[in-house]
C-alpha cells in the first residue's frame, strides 16, 4: 500500500511540473517575425526485401569431392538467384529408407536424389511432382537430354525426373597385354566372336602366383544382363508384371557369360583373391572388363601406370547392349514452393553445369549437346563410356521387386559358376523365385 501512495505521489508532482512549465509558456511567448512558408512534401520509396524463399535439397554424399562440386554449384546458383535459398542437407546411411520415411510423414525436402532402381515407386504413389509444365515453361525440352535418360524417368507419359548425370559399361582393355599377345586393339565394332577369340589368346597361366585371364565374368546383376540385351533378351517383360529370365534368349546369354570361365579363359574376381575385378584390371590380371567410368579415376589413382583403353561392349547376336545406372533431380509432390524448386533443377541440370560435372571426372552429363564437348573428344576412354548410351542401352531397373531380380540373377549364376548348374535349370530356378516374390 505505501508503494501505491507512493507512486501516486510521483505522478501527481510530474503533472504539477508539466503543468507548470506549460503555464511559463504561455505567460511569455517570444516574438515571431511574420514570414510566408511553402511546405514541400517529399515522399520516399521504401525498398522492403522480398523474403527469400528457403528450398530444401537432399541426397546422399558418395565423395567429399563430389559434394563440393555440388556445392560450389549451389553456391553460384545462390549468386544468381539471391530470393532463393537452398538448405543443402545430405543424408548419411540408407538413403532411400529415411528418404521414405520423411515422406510418410510429410517432413521430405523439395527437392532430392531419385535413383533409377526405385524411382518409379515414388512416380507411382505420387510421390513426385511431374516436371512437363515447369520444362515447357522454362523453355526446356525432354530432346535436350539423352533419350534413354530422361525416358528412364518417365511414368504414364509424365516426366517425373531430370537426370543429373549417368553411366553405362565400356569395355576396358589393357593395352600392354594386347601389344605382349600381338593382338590389335578392341574397337566398337567388335562382336562376341572377337571377345572370345581375344580372351582365349590373352591367357596366360604361365605363372601360378599371377595367372592372366582374357576375360573376367563375375556373377554381377550389374553386369550380365547386357548379355542378355545383346542377345536380344530383357530381363523383365514391358510393363515389369513377370520376369524373362528363364527365355531362350536370356538363356543363352548366360551360356556365354560363363563359358569364359569354363573355358579357363575367364575368372571370377573371387577365383583370384579379389573382390572386385576393377583392381584385378589395374593388376594386369584381367585383360578385359566391363566396368563403368568409376575406373577410370580408381585406375588414374591406385595404378598410374596401367596404359589402358576403352570401347563400347561387343555386339552379341542380337545387337548392341548396354546399361544405364543414373540418378535424377525429383522434386516433391508436396513442395509449396514448387517453381523455386524447378529453378534450382533447371540450373543443376543446365549445360554449363553438366558441363561442369562433365569436366570434374567423376559422372557422365545428361545433356546430348556434350556429346560434341572438347572433353570428350579429348577424353577418348570417356566417350566411349558416354557414347554407349546411344546403343542399345537400358536403364538398370526391373520394376517393383528389383531388388529379387538382382538377388536371383546373382545366385542363378553362382550356381552355374560353382555348382556346373545348367543353364536351363539355373535360370529356371531364379525366373520362379522372382514370381513368388511378385505374388
Amino acid at each position: 500500500m505505501n508503494r501505491l501512495i507512493k507512486l501516486l505521489l510521483i505522478l501527481t508532482v510530474l503533472a504539477l511540473g508539466l503543468s507548470a512549465c506549460g503555464q511559463t509558456a504561455t505567460q511569455q511567448p517570444t516574438p515571431q517575425p511574420q514570414t510566408v512558408r511553402e511546405t514541400v512534401t517529399v515522399k520516399e520509396t521504401v525498398v522492403v526485401p522480398a523474403e527469400k524463399i528457403t528450398v530444401r535439397l537432399s541426397g546422399w554424399a558418395s565423395s567429399p569431392a563430389e559434394t563440393a562440386l555440388l556445392e560450389s554449384l549451389l553456391y553460384k546458383f545462390s549468386v544468381e538467384n539471391p530470393d532463393i535459398l537452398v538448405k543443402y542437407e545430405p543424408i548419411t546411411g540408407d538413403y532411400k529408407q529415411v528418404l521414405l520415411t520423411s515422406i510418410a510423414s510429410g517432413t521430405e525436402p523439395d527437392i532430392f536424389y531419385v535413383d533409377i532402381f526405385w524411382w518409379l515407386e515414388l512416380a507411382a504413389n505420387d510421390a513426385l511432382l511431374p516436371l512437363d509444365d515447369l520444362m515447357a515453361a522454362s523453355g526446356v525440352s525432354r530432346s535436350d537430354f539423352i533419350p534413354a535418360l530422361i525416358d528412364a524417368f518417365t511414368y504414364e507419359g509424365k516426366t517425373y525426373g531430370i537426370p543429373k548425370d549417368f553411366n553405362t559399361l565400356g569395355m576396358f582393355y589393357n593395352k600392354d597385354l594386347f601389344d605382349k599377345a600381338g593382338l590389335a586393339y578392341p574397337t566398337d565394332d567388335w562382336t562376341w566372336d572377337n571377345l572370345r577369340e581375344a580372351a582365349a589368346k590373352l591367357t596366360d597361366l604361365s605363372d601360378p602366383n599371377k595367372p592372366i585371364y582374357g576375360f573376367c565374368t563375375p556373377p554381377d546383376p550389374g553386369r550380365f544382363p547386357v548379355f542378355v540385351f545383346q542377345n536380344g533378351g530383357t530381363v523383365m517383360n514391358s510393363d515389369y508384371t513377370d520376369t524373362t529370365l528363364d527365355s531362350e534368349a536370356a538363356v543363352k546369354a548366360a551360356e556365354f557369360y560363363t563359358s569364359f570361365r569354363t573355358n579357363q579363359i575367364g575368372a571370377l574376381p573371387s577365383d583370384l583373391g579379389e573382390g572386385w575385378q576393377g583392381t584385378l584390371f589395374g593388376k594386369g590380371q584381367c585383360a578385359m572388363v566391363y566396368e563403368g567410368g568409376w575406373l577410370i579415376p580408381y585406375l588414374r589413382d591406385q595404378f598410374p601406370n596401367t596404359k589402358y583403353g576403352v570401347v563400347m561392349p561387343p555386339a552379341g547376336p542380337g545387337g548392341e547392349g548396354n546399361l544405364i545406372f543414373t540418378v535424377a533431380w525429383g522434386i516433391s509432390a508436396n513442395t509449396k514452393n514448387a517453381e523455386a524448386a524447378w529453378k534450382v533443377v533447371n540450373f543443376l541440370t543446365s549445360e554449363a553445369s553438366q558441363k561442369a560435372v562433365l569436366e570434374s571426372g567423376f559422372a557422365l552429363p545428361s545433356r546430348q549437346a556434350l556429346q560434341n564437348s572438347d572433353y570428350l573428344k579429348n577424353n577418348p576412354n570417356s566417350a566411349a563410356i558416354f557414347n554407349g548410351s546411344f546403343f542399345g542401352a537400358k536403364p538398370f531397373f526391373w520394376g517393383a521387386v528389383g531388388s529379387d531380380v538382382n538377388d536371383q540373377m546373382a545366385k542363378a549364376l553362382e550356381r552355374m559358376f560353382k555348382e556346373n548348374q545348367p543353364a536351363p535349370e539355373a535360370m529356371k530356378q531364379a525366373a520362379d523365385s522372382i514370381r513368388k516374390a511378385m505374388r
